[in-house]
């Protein structure tokens, strides 16, 4: 678990494991064996595998360059996200598929309309003109002053032409606070504080209140994954035997402040009250301690 394939830290394979279980709702562990004896742990591409369950058994259909290989729950740990099936696991992204496509299609809808100037130009008014002329007076026009490059410059007609500007429609006009909402809609499906993803909250942000929403968080946006990837690592004994099991040490997210800290420690230290030793309070501070042994 320390150093599960070569170039590959613990950090490493968490990190990519999150990322499929929030893109497919599903991550696959490889356990690759030399001589009986697991010597590597790598993920598969969620893509290229399909539980089946017959006859009570699980097992994993996996696809390869060279076909498909059937592999057993000695070979694969499958961690997934909230399920409707038991086998096959939802991800964030799928059940919020449509507040996506939203998001994309007001994207869209921002180039095009920044692209033009950032508002409705107008219209351009030519008497009796045919349409060849009103074609290249068009053209003419949008190369000249279409854009936010063009913006500011002097409009120069000459003839009978005059242009008539045209107010942007108030629909249009408020399509930036639906991106504000998109924004606040992907921070809602991801369970995330809007401030992390540099979504607008309503809120003044101060110190406390930015490390209550911190720390709500890693208690109820990161800890249930987390418990979920707890939960199925454990579970195989291949890596954990007996009583070995494993867990994510959140301490270092959830410490409070300096000074919070000493007056927790003041007490814990207390001769008659106490319950911790001094080793052991310099261990959590990340420091030496005075005793080798401990």
């Amino acid at each position: 678990m320390r150093r599960p394939a070569p170039a590959t830290s613990t950090a490493n394979l968490v990190g990519q494991l999150v990322a499929h279980l929030l893109i497919y709702g599903n991550a696959y562990i490889g356990k690759y064996r030399e001589n009986g004896k697991i010597e590597r742990l790598s993920l598969i591409p969620p893509d290229r595998v399909r539980p089946v369950m017959e006859s009570g058994q699980l097992s994993f259909q996996v696809s390869t360059d060279g076909g498909m290989v059937v592999c057993t729950e000695a070979d694969v740990i499958h961690i997934r996200a909230m399920s409707t099936d038991g086998l096959m696991g939802l991800s964030p992204v799928a059940q919020a598929r449509q507040i996506l496509t939203l998001n994309k299609e007001l994207a869209g809808h921002a180039v095009a309309t920044f692209e033009n100037g950032g508002r409705v130009s107008g219209v351009l008014k030519v008497p009796n003109t045919g349409k060849d002329q009103l074609d290249r007076l068009r053209a003419s026009w949008e190369h000249g002053h279409s854009g936010a490059s063009n913006a500011g410059k002097v409009a120069v007609l000459s003839g009978e032409i005059s242009f008539e500007p045209l107010s942007m429609p108030l629909t249009d006009a408020q399509f930036l606070e639906q991106r504000k909402l998109s924004a606040v809609e992907v921070a809602r499906i991801f369970r995330v504080p809007p401030w992390i993803i540099g979504a607008e909250t309503g809120d003044s942000l101060t110190y406390s209140n930015t490390m209550e929403q911190a720390d709500a968080f890693v208690k109820f946006a990161l800890r249930p994954w987390l418990v979920v990837i707890e939960q199925a690592l454990s579970n195989d004994r291949d890596l954990l035997p007996g009583q070995l099991y494993a867990e994510f040490l959140l301490d270092g997210l959830l410490r409070a402040d300096p000074k919070t800290r000493a007056e927790i420690y003041e007490k814990a230290l207390h001769p008659d009250t106490g319950w911790m030793t001094r080793d052991e309070v310099r261990t959590l501070e990340n420091l030496e301690t005075t005793n080798a042994s401990t």
